[in-house]
This record gives C-alpha cells, structure tokens and sequence, in this order.
C-alpha cells in the first residue's frame, strides 16, 4: 500500500472513531459567574501596567490574545499590543481574613487528567493540570494553571463537579494580591514533540509549547444557556493573519489526530507537491490545504497587513511587512514543531 493511501485510511478511520464523539457543554471552572453578567474587572484579573507615564491595572490584560505590552506604531496612533496572552485569567471571589484565595477549581467539561504538575518551580504556569476532552474533531485539552493545589492524579476521570486544585498564585511574577486562575484551551501540535524538542522539558507532550490556544472566553460563553460548543464550527469563524507553504513530508501528526483541519480531497491518491497551513495571527492552524508548487523550506505567501511589523502581531512568528513578510527564527521554530515526524524532518533546536 502507498504512503498516500495509508495516510488516506488512517485519516478515515480515524473521522470514524472521532464521529461518535459529542460536541461538549463548557461550563465555567470556579464560582465566579461574572463573565456572564458584569464581566470586565469582575472576572479578569488585572496587570499591572506602566505606559506613557501613567500607571494602571487594566482587566483585559486579563484576557486571551495580543492584550499586553502596549505600544504606539507612531505618535498619536491608537494603541497596539505586542505580547500574547494564551488564555484568561479568571479573579477570585473568596478570600480568607490574610487574603489567600479560597476559590475551588473545576474541570470545564469531563474529561481525563493528562497532566498533573505539583512543582511550583517546574514551569512559568506553577502547579498546573491538563485535561483531555474528546469531541468529534479529535481531542481538546483544557489547563488550569498558578493552582496553590493539586487535588487530581494522571489518569483521573473527572467531571465539572469534581475539584482538580485550589485557585493561587504559584508561578513566575504572581503575588497574593494577584492570585488567580489560568485557564487555557487548545490543541495539542504534535504528540512525538517530547521526543524531538530539545529544550528544558519536565512535561512531556504537555509543555505549554506545545499546546495551541484558542479563546476560552468564546467556548464559554456560547455555552452559556446549555449549548455545546463546536470546534470546527468555531474554527471557520476565526480569521487567517498568514499562510505559510510546508513541503509534503508525509502526514502531519495533527492532521492524523484533526482531519477536520485538512481542506483537500481525501480520495486523492497521490501525495500533494507541499502544503499550505492558515494561522491566525495568534499562530492557531485554520485550514491545511493541498498545493502543487514544490517547497523546500517553509516560507510565508501571504500575510495581512499591518499598521506596524509583522512581529508586533504574530507572537514574532512573523517579520518585516506584509509586502516581504518573512518566518523569524522563532517562526521557522514553529514550523518545525508541525512538519516533524520520525527521522524525516529535522528536531528543534
């Protein structure tokens, strides 16, 4: 059997398996509601900014996307934002007499803990859990991050009223007056990334590198009044920033875990020339698309434009303008961590 048509049949087979899944009721991780009724500083902890001169503590830097870091392109222009923010930080509601936060943390949808991380030191998320949640497009993973506890164990299945930690504020730059929750949703980019990344890594498969996120924000509140959220419904909502041309080094761990992804004809025999990967500006992969043209190396075909460098808005994946948008090293790092599979394309460095 050709490698085409393996890779045809697995996609297949597994759309089978995955079919028989439901699309899943999010619900919110803590008791805070407020996203639901006042939102803004009610639920979104703050940052800390210094800007311009002034200081403030504005909550939507407690928000997912390019919300931190703010600059001007040029003088007088609007405000722009040069940093990512991979999910939302969800604020306390109970505190204790000394200010500890007492909010106890739940799983968003049932699931299994994938990931159970107890040592504060290990990561810039502190003590954090992964859950793996199956949907019909595959498997989503839900993280909850800077936990002062880990009440649940690898393997675990858990359900919205099981409690997985105690909201706190473990982790790199937090304090007490700052405790909250981080919570994330994504994908995960490549299920053999523990073993090619070289890097530090204490957590397997489930480095925050490795895992995309889209805005919890969205999936929450279209669930709002007992809907179930669709992810590749979600996904054609979300709108493409660049595109970069891959070579067709064989089928793409994500597409064997997310075919919904793939845009081409899957009754095609013969392997497409090289590959076209949509991405949002945040770096999250909307449409994989079969092309002809040979490629060698990744490279950028289009890019939207911007009011300032291509870096100031794609997590500096991205450089120089739209009209000579390029990948920065960081960006053809990226690249990696989707195009590698067994001995065929290069590790991460």
């Amino acid at each position: 059997m050709s490698l085409a048509r393996l890779s045809a049949l697995i996609i297949v087979l597994c759309a089978s398996v995955w079919a028989q899944a439901q699309d899943l009721v999010y619900r919110l991780p803590t008791d805070n509601t407020a996203l639901f009724t006042t939102g803004g500083d009610d639920y979104y902890m703050y940052v800390d900014r210094l800007f311009e001169g002034e200081k403030s503590k504005p909550w939507q830097g407690g928000t997912y996307g390019m919300v931190r870091n703010p600059f001007r392109p040029q003088p007088g222009e609007p405000v722009m934002f040069s940093r990512f923010h991979e999910g939302i930080d969800v604020k306390p509601i109970k505190r204790d007499s000394n200010g500890v936060p007492l909010d106890d943390v739940r799983p968003i949808a049932p699931g299994k803990v994938v990931h159970a991380s107890t040592n504060p030191r290990h990561s810039n998320y502190g003590r954090y859990v992964v859950i793996a949640h199956k949907v019909p497009e595959g498997i989503i993973y839900s993280l909850y991050a800077h936990l002062a506890s880990v009440n649940c164990h690898v393997g675990q299945r858990v359900g919205t009223g099981n409690v997985i930690g105690r909201l706190g504020y473990s982790g790199v730059g937090l304090d007490k007056t700052r405790a909250h929750l981080h919570l994330e949703i994504g994908l995960m980019i490549n299920s053999r990334f523990a073993d090619f990344y070289r890097g530090e890594n204490k957590h397997g498969n489930f480095n925050g590198i490795n895992l995309i996120g889209i805005d919890p924000t969205d999936a929450l509140k279209a669930c709002r009044d007992g809907q179930p959220f669709s992810l590749s419904a979600y996904f054609a909502t979300l709108e493409e920033h660049y595109r970069v041309a891959v070579p067709c080094v064989g089928t793409m761990d994500i597409l064997r875990r997310h075919p919904f992804l793939y845009k081409g004809s899957r009754s095609e025999n013969t392997r497409p020339r090289s590959l076209e990967i949509a991405f949002t500006a945040t770096g999250v992969p909307i449409g994989i698309y079969p092309a002809s043209r040979e490629v060698t190396q990744p490279h950028i075909i289009s890019c939207k434009p911007m009011p300032t460098v291509q870096q100031n808005c794609t997590v500096n994946r991205v450089k120089n303008s739209s009209r000579n948008a390029a990948l920065t090293r960081s960006g053809l790092g990226y690249m990696t961590h989707f195009l590698w599979l067994e001995g065929i394309y290069p590790p991460a460095r």
